[in-house]
Order: C-alpha cells, then sequence, then structure tokens
C-alpha cells in the first residue's frame, strides 16, 4: 500500500489516480497511529508536516516506513534531516507523477544521493595519489 499526504488535496487526488493501490490520508499523525501503516510506503510533502519534522520522520522510519519524500529544494534543513534518518527517495521542486512512478519501482540508494549529501555537510574528500 502507497499512502499520500501532501497537504495539497489536488495533489493527493493526482497521485491517488496516478498510482494503483494507494491512499489518501487526510492528517499526518494517522499514519503513525494506525499499526497498519507499519512497513508501508508513504509519500509525503515536508511542507504538509505541522509538527517537529525530525521527530515525525524517525517516527515513520521507527516504523519501517519508506518515505517518498517531496522538498521545495535541497538546500532547506529538511533535506538535511531525511538524510539523517535514511531517507534517500528525495523529490525536489514540481514534479510529474510518473517520476513519484518510477521512485516506487526503483528506490534510490545511498550513491544516488551522495552527491547532495556531500554538500549539506560539508563533507570533504581527499584525492589518493594513483601508484606506479
Amino acid at each position: 500500500m502507497v499512502v499520500i499526504f501532501t497537504g495539497s488535496n489536488e495533489i493527493d487526488k493526482i497521485l491517488e489516480t496516478e498510482i494503483k493501490g494507494s491512499m489518501v490520508v487526510s492528517y499526518a499523525d494517522f499514519i503513525i497511529e494506525d499499526d497498519k501503516f507499519k512497513s508501508q510506503t508513504v509519500i509525503l510533502a515536508s511542507s504538509a508536516i505541522e509538527t517537529d519534522f525530525r521527530e515525525y520522520l524517525y517516527q515513520l522510519r521507527s516504523r519501517n516506513i519508506r518515505v517518498i519524500l517531496l522538498l521545495k529544494n535541497e538546500k532547506e534543513e529538511n533535506t538535511k534531516i531525511a538524510l539523517e534518518n535514511g531517507i534517500y527517495d528525495l523529490v525536489f521542486g514540481n514534479f510529474y507523477p510518473s517520476q513519484i512512478k518510477e521512485i516506487l519501482d526503483n528506490p534510490r540508494n545511498f550513491s544516488d544521493i551522495s552527491k547532495i549529501y556531500r554538500k549539506l555537510f560539508n563533507i570533504q574528500i581527499k584525492k589518493k595519489a594513483k601508484r606506479i
């Protein structure tokens, strides 16, 4: 099952129509209050969460819920929080439902977001000298 909560009725309905086996929920806490969502997937807009974002993502992940997170841009603080919680299915800015379906079918892994991670956490990688 794919649970949808973007905070926009219009976007929710479009995604529900496009994604088979999906359902829209009307408030974010319902996802963490109902045990039937454990080990499911949720499509979530960071802007729709009105409580502490870090705590909310932690609660989702502790229930083994896969999160596809919709964000305005990669520089926002919520991107760092998502990465800290092991969420790699990130979608920035405007999107097409086909992009979400692609991520549903092909989950992203760390190598897919490593450049974003490196920038946000200011990780410097030293290049090794080539051996002769």
